[in-house]
């Protein structure tokens, strides 16, 4: 298991996070919502390893994150960040091969983890293409796939994968897309993954539980079906909200009044 237990964290006078407390548990979708500057990406950055809190601790199968080594970490857990920038002019497939940097496979090994998992992403009649040729949303599709050869590498299932918008440049049939592949991910491999995300529809339909997030703070904790009978959302957005029930399940979806 992946734990938070009431990090805080402030940069530059501001509080960030504030006792923020989170369990990602494997084989679950946890999806972390919250307006702009809520602590999203803060939350995610600290559970990666990448940011130190100030109060409270992190820890990965019942050890603090500060004791994993670099390379223990990288095979345990994949991150997907917003803005990937790749310094070079490299080719589909060698980005994707970034995900095995921490790991000694041979040849063989390697090109059959890069195509398999460019196939999940619906990828792989593009590994031989340019990466900076691609449009924003191929490109998250290539990320994808780097962090899913990075977990799946040791052959082992479990893990956990933290990400950060991955459908943000996604149309409507690649947003599904990835959204059944999360939930595949977790029932059928066991891996924990941590999405966020800005799409409350979205995540309310394939999401195990929520976190939401307001100004560094938790607001709400737990399975989507109990935000039917709560006003959490609308006061925590401050937005003028309909909310309905999805046809087709006993979730809650919203939109907004004209």
């Amino acid at each position: 298991m992946l734990q938070a237990q009431n990090i805080s964290l402030r940069r530059g006078g501001r509080t960030l996070l504030h006792q923020v407390s989170v369990q990602l548990i494997p084989g679950q979708l946890l999806m972390v919502l919250g307006p702009n500057g809520a602590g999203k990406s803060t939350l995610l950055r600290t559970l990666a390893g990448e940011l130190r809190a100030d109060r409270g601790g992190v820890t990965l199968d019942a050890r603090p994150l500060s004791e994993w080594g670099l390379q223990a970490l990288a095979r345990r857990r994949a991150v997907m960040t917003q803005q990937v920038q790749i310094p070079f002019a490299l080719g589909v497939r060698e980005v994707v091969e970034l995900g095995l940097m921490d790991w000694s496979l041979s040849a063989a090994r390697r090109e059959a983890l890069v195509y398999d998992q460019l196939q999940r992403v619906g990828m792989e009649a593009y590994r031989d293409r340019a990466y900076p040729e691609l449009s924003g949303g191929e490109q998250q599709r290539v990320q994808l796939a780097r962090t899913l050869t990075q977990l799946s590498a040791g052959g082992e299932k479990g893990g956990y994968l933290l990400l950060d918008e991955p459908l943000a440049a996604l149309d409507l049939k690649q947003q599904q897309r990835t959204l059944r592949l999360l939930r595949t991910l977790c029932a059928e491999e066991g891996v924990g993954v941590l999405c966020v995300i800005h799409d409350l529809n979205l995540a309310c339909l394939y999401a195990d539980r929520l976190l939401l997030l307001d100004c560094g703070e938790p607001v709400f904790v737990g399975q989507p079906h109990e935000l039917l009978q709560q006003r959490v959302v609308e006061r925590t957005y401050d937005a003028d909200l309909i909310r309905l029930c999805h046809p087709e399940a006993a979730l809650p979806q919203w939109q907004f009044r004209r």
